[in-house]
C-alpha cells in the first residue's frame, strides 16, 4: 500500500518536475554549463577520486560536457553509462571529451563497444528534482537505482552526486525505503554535500 501511494506521488512529482526543468533549461542552459565547469576543482577536493562517470545530456538535462572536459584536464578517467534497451544494470565505458559516441535507447549517447569498461568511484547523475536531504527524483526507469545497488552489493565504494539547475530543488522528494540518497548535489550555484 505504501509503495502504491509513493508511486502515485512520484508520478505526479515527475510531471511537475519535467515542466519546471524545461522552464529552467530555457532560461539558464547557456550559462549553467560554464558555471558547472568552474566547479571541477571543488568536486575533486570534496571527493578525491580518479574514475568519474558522467552523462551525455538529453532533453532538458543540464549540460555537463564542459565540466567533464575540465575533470579530464585534471587527470580524471571519465566514463559514461551505457543504457540497456531492457531494464537491466547499466555498464560504464571509458570516455574522453570529443570522442565519437553511439546512439542508445531513450536518445542516450554512449562510448562504442571498443571502449574499455570502467567501475566509477563517483557518479554524476541527471535528475528531475532533489531535496535538501539529497534525495533524487529520477525518471522512473530504475536504471541508476539498479546499477548503484549492484555496485554497492559487489563491495564497491561509489559516491553519488546529482547534477541539476538550482531551481530543481523541492521541499521533499517522495521516496520509498529502497531509494538511495545521494552524497551531494552540484548546481551552478555550488556543491552541496550531505
Amino acid at each position: 500500500m505504501e509503495n502504491t501511494i509513493i508511486d502515485v506521488q512520484k508520478q505526479q512529482a515527475r510531471k511537475q518536475a519535467k515542466q519546471w526543468r524545461t522552464h529552467l533549461h530555457e532560461k539558464h542552459h547557456k550559462t549553467a554549463a560554464n558555471k558547472l565547469a568552474e566547479m571541477a576543482a571543488i568536486i575533486i577536493d570534496a571527493f578525491p577520486v580518479s574514475i568519474i562517470a558522467g552523462f551525455y545530456p538529453i532533453y532538458t538535462e543540464i549540460n555537463i560536457s564542459p565540466l567533464l572536459k575540465e575533470l579530464a584536464l585534471m587527470g580524471c578517467q571519465l566514463c559514461l553509462p551505457v543504457t540497456p534497451s531492457a531494464p537491466q544494470n547499466m555498464i560504464f565505458r571509458a570516455y574522453t571529451p570529443e570522442q565519437h559516441l553511439e546512439s542508445g535507447p531513450f536518445n542516450t549517447q554512449h562510448p562504442p563497444v571498443t571502449a574499455k569498461e570502467c567501475v566509477p568511484e563517483l557518479i554524476l547523475m541527471p535528475l528531475l528534482a532533489f531535496d535538501s536531504n539529497c534525495n533524487r527524483l529520477g525518471y522512473g526507469g530504475g536504471y541508476y537505482d539498479r546499477t548503484i545497488n549492484a555496485l554497492f552489493n559487489s563491495g564497491q565504494t561509489v559516491k553519488l552526486i546529482g547534477v541539476a539547475y538550482s531551481g530543481q530543488e523541492v521541499d521533499k522528494v517522495p521516496i520509498s525505503s529502497t531509494d538511495q540518497a545521494m552524497d551531494g548535489v552540484l548546481t551552478p550555484a555550488g556543491l552541496y554535500v550531505r
